[in-house]
């Protein structure tokens, strides 16, 4: 990122009220603690306080400059700005922030893939990404910055030496997809499934999958979408879009078709018949069958950029994947931890314990599954339907952490799971007595539940105790 303060005033229509116009930002933070040289601070209205009372601590800390909305101006006027230092005015720092990114993101013309989806985003943009980044320099969604303000704060990294973009689009509720959509204009689409994520907010899952076709709908018509041609929902909505679609999934005749999976070295093998009818092996270091959709959808982008199946599965091979999202974790009691806390619906939980089941049947397997969030009146059937499909699995014991996971348990019961190996408790702090109880030597155990519930720290925990 390069902006003179006169580009800012220029591009959000705003006034210098401190500094100079010579001066000029090389980066963009929403967090004073990330203060820098160059850094143009955004001081942005959060949850819990607002970014306009952190300004000066931005601006000590070596920010070159702030934004400064102009209905806080009064309150700053006997505030003590540090010399040398650009404070700009503007109507609404959120607006100008998305201004600038969009500016920048137009100042090059490269290719942008955008994934969007109820389950396996991350992973796909991490797949896609590694694929990619065998012959492309490339900028991808880091953490969580998927939303409208980590998404503009990504655009604004991209600088010449980028060849291509890879970015993962979130949301909560209708337009946000399309918001996203207006500031980075992707070239590629990636639609990953429709499941229910999202059900409080939408309400149903065909509202679900309007919100997420609201990427190909803001897309041009020279755009290409790839879709999981498995969901009914993304072969609908291919079919109203302008531009190419590749599907890829299981089902036969679709442009890009998975055969013979299994499980190989705790990743995944499979064979993938390509759009030229040729079928090559591919191994993804991650397990989980419901990862060769994600796998599918990095090799049909590795394809739309013309590089060679041998490059793709080299890619694919080599891939690092972002936390929290079926990330083995062995400890020294030969314990692993199948680390899924990041998030979780009901879809997302039957896959994840899939790759429980998939394990070594010799090992103890143990799912700890907290409340998941966000169903709104599905709640109690999506939880009772985990605790179902569990019940029909190999696997040895059952956790609830939460209250609305109690329905978990209660569905697992009602299928015939063993009353004695099941444990319930309110919250986080109270799962370790209960892994106590069993014996983890030789054990494999599955910890997930919504981001609300912090899953991770009982992750946490046993690796403090045990490593």
């Amino acid at each position: 990122m390069f902006f003179s303060v006169e580009n800012i005033i220029n591009i959000t229509k705003g006034e210098l009220w401190a500094g100079k116009l010579e001066g000029r930002f090389e980066t963009a933070i929403i967090d004073s603690r990330e203060a820098c040289s160059g850094a143009l601070f955004f001081p942005l209205e959060g949850e819990k306080d607002d970014g306009h009372n952190f300004i000066v601590d931005a601006l000590e800390r070596g920010a070159a400059g702030s934004l400064i909305a102009r209905e806080w101006l009064d309150r700053f006027k006997d505030k003590c700005i540090p010399k040398k230092k650009n404070i700009i005015i503007v109507d609404n720092v959120l607006d100008a922030l998305h201004k600038l990114a969009l500016n920048h993101r137009n100042r090059f013309s490269i290719p942008v893939v955008a994934v969007t989806g109820s389950n396996g985003k991350t992973t796909t943009k991490d797949l896609i990404a590694a694929v990619l980044s065998s012959s492309f320099c490339v900028l991808k969604t880091e953490g969580n910055y998927n939303n409208h303000l980590g998404l503009p704060l990504t655009l604004l990294k991209l600088n010449e030496t980028h060849q291509i973009m890879v970015l993962e689009l979130g949301m909560r509720g209708a337009g946000e997809i399309a918001q996203l959509t207006s500031l980075c204009r992707p070239t590629v689409g990636v639609i990953t499934n429709i499941g229910e994520a999202h059900l409080e907010m939408l309400g149903t899952k065909e509202n679900i999958a309007c919100a997420k076709g609201e990427l190909l709908k803001g897309m041009e018509a020279g755009g290409k979408a790839i879709l999981n041609g498995d969901d009914p929902h993304l072969r609908t909505l291919g079919d109203y879009f302008r531009g190419k679609v590749c599907y890829y999934g299981f089902q036969k005749s679709l442009d890009l078709q998975a055969l013979d999976c299994y499980l190989e070295q705790e990743g995944y093998s499979f064979n993938a018949v390509l759009p030229d009818g040729c079928i090559k092996k591919f191994w993804i270091p991650r397990p989980g069958k419901h990862n060769v959709y994600n796998a599918l959808a990095a090799i049909a982008v590795g394809i739309t950029a013309h590089l060679e199946p041998g490059i793709i599965e080299q890619g694919l091979a080599s891939a690092n994947f972002s936390k929290m999202r079926t990330e083995n974790i062995w400890l020294d009691n030969n314990c692993c931890i199948i680390n899924d806390a990041y998030n979780a619906n009901p879809t997302s939980m039957k896959y994840a314990l899939g790759v429980l089941e998939e394990w070594n049947n010799k090992f103890t397997k143990i799912a700890v599954l907290g409340d998941m969030l966000e169903l709104g009146s599905a709640a109690e059937e999506g939880h009772l339907e985990v605790g179902r499909f569990l019940a029909g699995l190999n696997i040895d014991y059952l956790i609830t952490v939460g209250e609305k996971a109690l329905a978990i348990a209660r569905g697992a019961l009602e299928k015939g799971f063993p009353a004695e190996r099941v444990f319930k408790v309110e919250n986080c702090e109270n799962v370790m007595p209960v892994l106590e109880s069993i014996n983890l030597s030789e054990a494999y155990l599955l910890v997930k539940g919504s981001r609300g519930m912090e899953m991770e720290s009982v992750v946490e925990e046993l690796i403090g105790k045990y490593n």
